[in-house]
């Protein structure tokens, strides 16, 4: 049997997913899980970068006490954020994650975020690459810096010693320019950075390398990283199997919702309605709105000292769709996780609502906040695409989400079509088979 490896690394966790063609149908198996751990330091969110490939290593050293050892393996993980190299190839620390709110404070004071958009076909967003980068400048960070590489791409690095960046990655950075798939002058210019800076960008389905020898070692075997579609939603859109006249909604952590394209539409109602073009399988595009999905049940979940998973919060959501309250799920003071109930109470409160009487309330109004968020960007997208749809195929873990399954349903007025749960790792697999 020739097993494939998928290693999907999410921003609440990550997973080992083995993989295998049988009569012709791809098996997959989960094989490891664990969690994707954020520091919280001074205000500050980071990466515990270390614990992250510490847990790869042991993903893949299950594969081989199971003796299903990975002839080819690919890495996908979240979009936009990175890791800074000097010259002697080192990681500078901290590894920043997107949820600080340094890139932020850098978009609110530039003058040229509409300008971004039109040169690069990527939505002007706080958490973006670029505004990363350009505070990675203001403090200094960029001095030292002699490669940039994505996070999904640093893993591969670290297995096989090969500097890299993949596309449908690289496209999430607001760096470069999704017609021409080549960086943007200005916007180097503006980083003041050369453009072997961001090292040697390829394609989805190249060979990488083998494991470093040291590596090989440590796990116990040898085996071919490749470059997967090493965006989750990338691979997410094309593991979804969806068909080409639905929309298409990648639900979890965030959901990301758009159609596939074989061009991007880079105009002023994409820009006005929120809507980006990221490269997908074989130059295809993702032309989607990122909304902020199941983070925000997650979230309140934590900070809820009753100890309940989503199931019941799912369930007492449920028992309170009385509740009218709706707010802006993208709203910009949501992006943070620090006191994320009494921020949803007061944009609530600031409409003209109710404070929800209980913890189900409070579910209920996320989940019908985002269903009217869809709702709202389906008809941005029929307008756009001057196309009508009928469907709306849903993949990942917001499958198994029957109540706001159905509320889109309600409001959308499209029937819900189930993906696979997996789709992310599914569609990593294919891309390097």
């Amino acid at each position: 049997m020739t097993y494939y490896l998928a290693i999907d690394i999410g921003a609440t966790s990550g997973r080992h997913i083995i993989g295998y063609y049988l009569n012709n149908e791809l098996i997959i198996e989960e094989i490891y899980r664990f969690q994707t751990k954020i520091i919280k330091e001074n205000d500050h969110f980071y990466w515990d970068i270390d614990d992250l490939f510490e847990n790869v290593l042991k993903g893949l050293q299950v594969a081989k006490e199971l003796k299903k050892i990975p002839s080819r393996i690919g890495i996908d993980t979240f979009g936009v954020d990175y890791v800074l190299l000097d010259a002697d190839l080192k990681a500078i620390y901290p590894v920043y994650s997107y949820r600080d709110d340094r890139g932020y404070r850098v978009m609110q004071s530039l003058n040229s975020n509409e300008e971004m958009f039109f040169l690069t076909g990527v939505q002007p967003l706080g958490y973006n690459t670029i505004y990363q980068l350009l505070d990675d400048k203001r403090t200094g960070r960029l001095k030292n810096a002699k490669h940039f590489l994505m996070l999904s791409s640093y893993l591969t690095y670290l297995l096989t010693g090969v500097l890299n960046n993949e596309y449908s990655s690289l496209s999430t950075t607001g760096i470069i320019d999704t017609r021409t798939k080549r960086p943007v002058d200005k916007i180097m210019n503006m980083l003041n950075v050369k453009r072997d800076f961001l090292v040697k960008p390829i394609t989805s389905g190249t060979l990488i390398g083998k494991f470093k020898d040291a590596i090989a070692k440590t796990v116990g075997y040898q085996a071919q990283v490749y470059a997967s579609l090493q965006h989750d939603t990338a691979s997410s859109f094309f593991g979804s199997n969806a068909k080409d006249d639905s929309i298409l909604l990648s639900s979890g952590t965030w959901s990301l919702i758009g159609v596939n394209l074989i061009h991007p539409i880079i105009n002023e109602s994409a820009y006005k309605d929120g809507l980006s073009n990221e490269l997908g399988i074989k130059n295809t595009i993702r032309f989607l709105k990122n909304i902020t999905g199941m983070w925000l049940i997650n979230e309140l979940i934590k900070e809820n000292t009753k100890h309940i998973d989503i199931k019941e919060a799912v369930l007492l959501a449920e028992a309170n769709r009385h509740y009218d309250g709706t707010f802006n799920v993208n709203d910009q003071t949501l992006h943070s996780p620090k006191n994320l109930k009494q921020k949803i109470i007061k944009l609530l409160l600031a409409s003209g609502y109710q404070e929800p009487d209980n913890d189900g309330e409070l579910y209920f109004s996320v989940f019908h906040s985002l269903a009217l968020l869809y709702n709202k960007t389906i008809l941005d997208l029929e307008k756009i695409t001057k196309k009508k749809y009928q469907t709306i195929t849903v993949f990942g873990g917001g499958v198994k989400n029957e109540l706001l399954n159905n509320l889109i349903e309600e409001i959308t007025g499209l029937k819900v079509i189930k993906g696979p749960i997996e789709s992310t790792a599914l569609g990593n697999i294919m891309s390097i088979v």
